[in-house]
């Protein structure tokens, strides 16, 4: 089994869906819907990497870092095993791409053996894609590549008392 990451946007954006049943409509709302499929229908965790976690801690409104924290024993993080060598690789991540939150990202989930970081951002895809052995996808992208047919019981299904389980607009059939 594949482990895969989540860079900060993705996170927000998964935890977001989790916390409204409000099916998303704006211009990311396929991909939304292929993030939160993933994490419902895939077995297996996603994993955050303490970048990640040090950009939500560094969200301004206290009630929101609050919010992304209450969710993360759903989101195991990785720790770092070479930390020298994430910091080295790091450094060569940034003459790729100008965001050195990014290359940490992706540093971290390389020492992790991450295979996988889902991700909005068309410049981490493009700029660092090249540059590591690692996967770094859309969520409709890795979604599609799953090969989840239709009609599938999900891994994990929202409890009878939570809102999303009345909602449809999650459900792959």
């Amino acid at each position: 089994m594949s482990n895969i990451g989540l860079d900060s946007n993705c996170y927000t954006y998964l935890i977001d869906a989790m916390a409204s049943p409000s099916a998303p409509r704006d211009a990311l709302a396929d991909q939304r819907i292929a993030l939160f499929r993933v994490f419902l229908y895939r077995p297996g965790g996603l994993y955050l990497t303490p970048t990640v976690r040090k950009e939500f801690e560094a969200i301004r409104s206290p009630d929101r870092a609050a919010h992304h924290q209450s969710w993360t024993t759903l989101f195991p993080e990785t720790q770092p095993i070479d930390k020298a060598g994430i910091d080295a690789r790091t450094s060569d991540l940034e003459r790729s791409h100008g965001d050195p939150g990014d290359c940490r990202i992706v540093a971290e989930a390389e020492d992790a053996s991450l295979t996988c970081i889902l991700t909005f951002d068309s410049a981490f895809i493009d700029n660092l894609s090249s540059h590591t052995k690692m996967k770094l996808q859309r969520p409709l992208d890795f979604w599609n590549s799953l090969g989840i047919a239709k009609g599938v019981t999900p891994a994990t299904v929202p409890s009878d008392d939570n809102p999303l389980s009345r909602e449809t607009w999650w459900r792959w059939i």
